[in-house]
């Protein structure tokens, strides 16, 4: 699996679109955050996420007891998906997936809208899939610093979501 670590300036000029694209060619054999997940098929209009295993101990009914579920705000669609199974990031969508605990469960967010949206309880290892048509999705850290971006290239990525607090997607 390769790694790819996308770091870019808080610019929203035509430099910082060219500097993201350029560091993703520069950074695509650097350790990082992300990383590409194996391949999945592409759907018609979309792509095929295929959820990976899930978190170790996370079957156990005794870890949902006081467990919350991850949520966005504004809110979103989202899907609940079993590990090892496809759910589709339709075409112009932003899909990130994180480990729900409350249900043993991934839970898929369809990201469309042009927002900045707030992460609740978004801990451990997850994936996304950008396939927006031309926009970056940029990930801020707590104090609102961006910590990734990823390029709209329909591929999907390992991603870890814990100090992830803000997901742009535009």
């Amino acid at each position: 699996m390769s790694k790819r670590t996308v770091t870019v300036r808080t610019r929203r000029s035509t430099l910082g679109v060219i500097g993201v694209f350029l560091s993703v060619l520069l950074s695509a054999f650097a350790a990082g955050p992300a990383q590409a997940a194996t391949d999945s098929p592409r759907a018609e209009d979309g792509y095929t996420m295929i959820m990976p295993p899930a978190p170790e101990g996370a079957g156990s009914p005794s870890s949902r007891v006081a467990a919350a579920s991850p949520t966005i705000s504004p809110s979103a669609n989202y899907v609940h998906v079993t590990d090892g199974n496809p759910v589709d990031c339709d075409e112009g969508y932003l899909c990130p997936a994180v480990w729900d605990p409350s249900v043993g469960k991934y839970k898929v967010f369809f990201l469309y809208y042009c927002n900045r949206y707030s992460l609740s309880n978004w801990n451990g290892w997850g994936e996304v899939v950008n396939n927006q048509i031309g926009a970056a999705a940029f990930f801020y850290g707590q104090n609102g610093e961006v910590l990734d971006a990823v390029l709209p290239d329909g591929e999907d990525y390992v991603y870890n979501w814990t100090p992830v607090w803000y997901i742009r997607n535009c």
